[in-house]
């Protein structure tokens, strides 16, 4: 593909939104995955159905059992059950949790996706207690899928924004908004 193509398929990713995938939208479906749609119908099947319904029946079937979250803090467990102790976290701390997709690329068995997640703290937090704040984040990951099974994750999301939103964390950010102009 040419440079002048991939600049253009970049633009229209980061310009128009309407590019943001879902099973629902297949001809809002981003041109990367044209030819991986299989690996564009399991990341956005295991967001709808186990990340945001939770769905816990299908992890096994949706995951491998040598799953790697690459991203996991040292000595994290890893495979299937580790999604499920993840998941069932967060569902206790924050029961609305959700996770919309603002926008997939594929790269061969690579899923990219960029999504806001947003919750309100009612449970216990890695042993913080609950503060009936709501939190929005951004997250951007990179999930390898072969033969309809999530292989490995690669990602990150803004955890001091959320734990800043959620009063966990003081708000130090300098007020560039107020600040004097210089003369």
């Amino acid at each position: 593909m040419a440079i002048r193509q991939l600049l253009i398929l970049g633009f229209a990713a980061i310009a128009a939104p309407a590019l943001a995938d879902s099973l629902d939208n297949a001809s809002g479906m981003d041109p990367s995955c044209k030819g991986h749609e299989a690996n564009r119908e399991t990341y956005l099947k295991e967001l709808d159905l186990i990340v945001n319904q939770g769905r816990m029946d299908l992890v096994a079937e949706m995951f491998a059992p040598d799953y790697t979250n690459h991203s996991a803090p040292p000595g994290a467990a890893q495979g299937p059950d580790a999604i499920r102790q993840y998941l069932g976290l967060m569902k206790a701390a924050f029961p609305d949790r959700k996770v919309r997709n603002d926008m997939l690329l594929c790269a061969g068995d690579n899923v990219i996706v960029r999504s806001t997640v947003t919750g309100t703290s009612t449970g216990p937090y890695f042993g913080k207690p609950p503060t009936g704040k709501s939190f929005r984040v951004t997250g951007t990951d990179v999930y390898l899928i072969k033969d309809g099974k999530f292989r490995a994750r690669w990602g990150n999301e803004d955890a001091i924004g959320m734990m800043t939103q959620l009063g966990y964390l003081p708000d130090e950010r300098p007020p560039f908004a107020n600040s004097a102009k210089p003369k």
